[in-house]
């Protein structure tokens, strides 16, 4: 028997959802790769592993109690679930203690979340060089450290979290800011949006103003970037000859949707020049190009914690009207906080575009030696001859070159190779378009294979 809804990810999108459902008398099945709800920005804010949490912001403990709040609506939640096919016929596919697990669903809601945007610099594939996403799992889940690292890039997240090493005592030996200056001025006339969500603006300068207080280096409208040493981090190498000493580097630039579910369920995708990234198509309550599905949170456009909660109740409001719980007018009445709050949230969100939008030679290497692909090890220069050879679009370079054939799948690769055919093109990258991805979604064992078993809803409910 069909589960009436199975949602995919249990962050703050597929939690609201779920406690929106379960209001109304829908038990979703929750399948969630984590040990513990709370995805990527709550991640173990429940049980910190740190004498005190607060250090790492309000909007982090906050998620505390969203989490505890999901954790008793009776949502059937599958933790170590890892979800490596979604069907458009409502069947899903995934993984769990070794096993391949069945369900069927009659609507899907898939919560992916988001991946931080590659910056692909000179070395930026040496051990000791990581993201600044990757700090903060460190932080969130082992109270993990890195003294006297080096933090590249722009952005909110970048700063947050060289804020919360600050207020851990922890070294930092450089802030590098590569946002340009001119960014400044494109953002100007769209500081009227921002004003519309003062807190969050409030957020924002507050970080920049205790990063400053704080007097550690900070190098500003940084474009030329390297990466130095042999087999590990030794340094970074700004503006063409100045080094900073260090043994770990954390990059960042901005997030994007995860594509690859999404993709691989073929839905319908469209190029949102702003975010520079492929966004998913979606309605009003982030219903998809197939039916059943729906996406909500930063898997479908990055929208913020926030943001992601608002969309994730939206979705669940128009799964009840689709399973009949719900009328349309009762649906539009209990949406309409949520589709003001991100009205306003929206105003907000194209001004931190605008500003940390990255630049483009930190978005595509320079250098021909630089890898593209790192589970390939592609080069720029293996990339070009590749298009010298024929290759036009994503997947005929991919075919040449196994540039994006990783266990990654490209989440890394494909924006930058997107970007390097359009420029190479001379076209829109709308019009080169993204690799074509398939399930499986993940690396998968015959032995797995042989452990297959079907979940139903109605037999589990009365077991």
């Amino acid at each position: 028997m069909a589960y009436d809804c199975v949602i995919v990810g249990a962050g703050p999108a597929g939690m609201s959802a779920a406690l929106t459902l379960t209001e109304h008398g829908v038990t979703p099945l929750m399948l969630d790769r984590g040990a513990r709800a709370g995805g990527q920005i709550y991640r173990s804010a429940a049980a910190s592993p740190l004498p005190d949490a607060s250090v790492l912001g309000p909007d982090y403990t906050t998620g505390a109690g969203l989490i505890e709040a999901y954790e008793h609506c009776g949502a059937d939640h599958r933790a170590g679930a890892d979800v490596w096919h979604v069907g458009d016929d409502g069947k899903i596919l995934f993984s769990q203690d070794g096993d391949t697990c069945e369900a069927q669903a009659r609507e899907i809601l898939l919560c992916p979340g988001a991946i931080e945007r590659p910056m692909p610099i000179k070395g930026w594939t040496l051990p000791g060089v990581m993201t600044a996403g990757a700090a903060q799992v460190m932080l969130k889940s082992d109270a993990m450290a890195a003294e006297n690292a080096v933090f590249v890039g722009s952005g909110p997240l970048l700063y947050l979290i060289v804020a919360q090493y600050l207020r851990l005592g922890v070294k930092v030996a450089a802030l590098v800011d590569t946002t340009p200056r001119q960014n400044y001025l494109n953002a100007a006339p769209l500081i009227s949006g921002a004003l519309g969500a003062p807190s969050m603006l409030k957020k924002g300068l507050s970080l920049l103003w205790e990063i400053r207080r704080a007097g550690i280096p900070v190098y500003r409208n940084i474009s030329g970037l390297e990466v130095i040493g042999d087999t590990k981090v030794e340094g970074l190498r700004i503006a063409g000859d100045q080094t900073i000493a260090t043994e770990t580097v954390f990059l960042h630039h901005g997030v994007t949707p995860n594509p690859n579910m999404t993709r691989a369920l073929g839905l319908d995708h469209s190029w949102d020049e702003d975010q520079l990234t492929w966004h998913v198509m979606r309605d009003q309550y982030r219903q998809t190009s197939v039916p059943h599905v729906a996406v909500a949170g930063d898997g479908g456009a990055i929208v913020g914690a926030d943001g992601a909660q608002s969309e994730g109740r939206l979705a669940a409001l128009n799964i009840l009207h689709r399973l009949g719980r719900l009328s349309e007018a009762e649906r539009d009445r209990l949406a309409r906080p949520d589709l003001a709050a991100l009205r306003k949230l929206a105003g907000f969100r194209r001004f931190i575009d605008r500003l940390y939008r990255p630049a483009d030679g930190l978005r595509v290497p320079q250098q021909d030696d630089t890898l593209v692909c790192r589970c390939e090890e592609r080069s720029l220069a293996d990339l070009r001859a590749g298009f010298e050879s024929g290759a036009r679009d994503p997947n005929a370079l991919k075919s040449l070159t196994r540039c994006g054939m990783g266990p990654c799948q490209g989440r890394q690769c494909g924006p930058i190779v997107s970007q390097l055919l359009a420029d190479w093109r001379d076209e829109p990258i709308a019009d080169v378009g993204y690799y074509r991805l398939r399930s499986p979604q993940r690396l998968l064992s015959l032995e797995e294979f042989g452990r297959f078993h079907k979940l139903d809803q109605a037999q589990e409910a009365a077991e």
